[in-house]
Parts: C-alpha cells; sequence; structure tokens
C-alpha cells in the first residue's frame, strides 16, 4: 500500500525533526564538516528522510505488487542500510551530543522504513 509508505514518510521525517530539535537544544552542534563548517539543518533531516523513504518505497511497492516476499527483505535491508550508516555520524559529528542525535534519527528512520513497507496480510491482521 503505497498510501501507507507516504504516511510512514512523513511521521518518519517528522520524528526525526523533533529529534533534531531536540538534540540541537540539548547542545548538538550538528556540523558534519569543521573545514567548511557545515552543518546539518532541519531542512536536510526532512529531505533526507523523506525523499529515500518514498522513492525507494515506490521501488519496493511496485515489486511489491507481483511478489509480496520482496517486502519482508527489503525491510530488513533497508533497517540494515539506516543503522549500518550510523558510522557516518560516529566519524565526523562535532561533539557527543551530535553523535547522539544524529544516531537517534538514523534509528528512527530505520523503524520508519521498516514499516513503510510492511506488507499488510489480511489474515494476520483480523485476529
Amino acid at each position: 500500500n503505497f498510501i501507507q509508505v507516504l504516511i510512514a514518510a512523513v511521521g518518519t521525517a517528522y520524528l526525526n525533526v523533533i529529534a533534531f530539535f531536540i538534540g540541537s537544544s540539548a547542545g548538538a552542534d550538528m556540523m558534519i564538516d569543521e573545514i567548511t563548517g557545515e552543518h546539518v539543518g532541519f531542512q536536510q533531516v526532512l529531505a533526507f528522510t523523506m525523499i529515500p523513504v518514498i522513492f525507494f518505497g515506490l521501488i519496493v511497492f511496485l515489486l511489491g505488487r507481483g511478489r509480496p516476499g520482496i517486502c519482508k527483505v527489503a525491510q530488513w535491508i533497508g533497517v540494515a542500510i539506516a543503522v549500518l550508516s550510523i558510522v557516518l555520524p560516529v566519524l565526523v559529528a562535532g561533539n557527543i551530543a551530535a553523535v547522539i542525535t544524529l544516531s537517534a534519527i538514523h534509528l528512527i528512520t530505520a523503524a520508519g522504513w521498516f514499516f513503510a513497507v510492511h506488507y499488510g496480510n489480511k489474515a494476520l491482521h483480523t485476529k
């Protein structure tokens, strides 16, 4: 259900923005490049959450229509990518508050992706 993907993408993006503001108010500098002074802003959090979830969610939706089993595989691949990509903020973040905030954003995205491409089995949900 692609509507499920859209709802999950928007919900995940807004949870990530909340995590961003909580982290920022806790002292996260959100700097990812000390040389250029590049910071992660809430617009980037929104875009880098919604665009991949919607784009790849559409691909999984289209593939899953013919083969529902692909949804289960895509769930775990997406979760693995989101969790493994936590390494990047750990390596480039300016302070520990930014590491924790960016890591939390990655974990929220992993959970959002998992539910975005969940294949709803009607027999499973009727009990």
